[in-house]
């Protein structure tokens, strides 16, 4: 069985993800923030880790870093449904940005269950990752 980290402080985010890849026989540990997540990795071994970008403390960005510079071979699939509101500006690429700092894999929220085990499934090895393509 694989073993996934999943990041993220929102809860029914963090157990939807959790209930689909038990289906999918991968055991998933869940961190509500990126600080838990950190301190799970260096207790544990993962196959791969998905890290939400908007999270108190240390975001998501910081964390993709990190992990990708404690595993350079590890999957990481970030993930984000931040949008601006009220605002002409142009929206940061948040999901870009996660990219450049060596996620493999995005998802945009709300994101659906194959949308989500496409992503696992890239990370693993069972298709080519698609170096971090967005999925709407």
């Amino acid at each position: 069985m694989t073993r996934i980290l999943v990041i993220d402080d929102d809860e029914s985010v963090c157990l939807a993800i959790e209930r689909l890849l038990r289906q999918h026989d991968h055991v998933a540990v869940l961190a509500n923030s990126s600080r838990l997540g950190v301190e799970a990795f260096d207790v544990s071994i993962f196959d791969m880790v998905m890290v939400d970008i908007f999270m108190p403390e240390m975001d998501g960005l910081e964390t993709i870093k990190d992990f990708r510079n404690r595993a350079p071979t590890l999957p990481i699939v970030a993930m984000s449904g931040f949008r601006f509101r009220n605002t002409m500006a142009p929206t940061p690429d948040f999901l870009g940005m996660a990219a450049e700092l060596g996620a493999t894999y995005c998802l945009r929220k709300p994101f659906g269950s194959h949308q989500l085990m496409a992503a696992v499934n890239a990370c693993l090895g069972e298709k080519s990752p698609n170096s971090c393509a967005t999925e709407a």
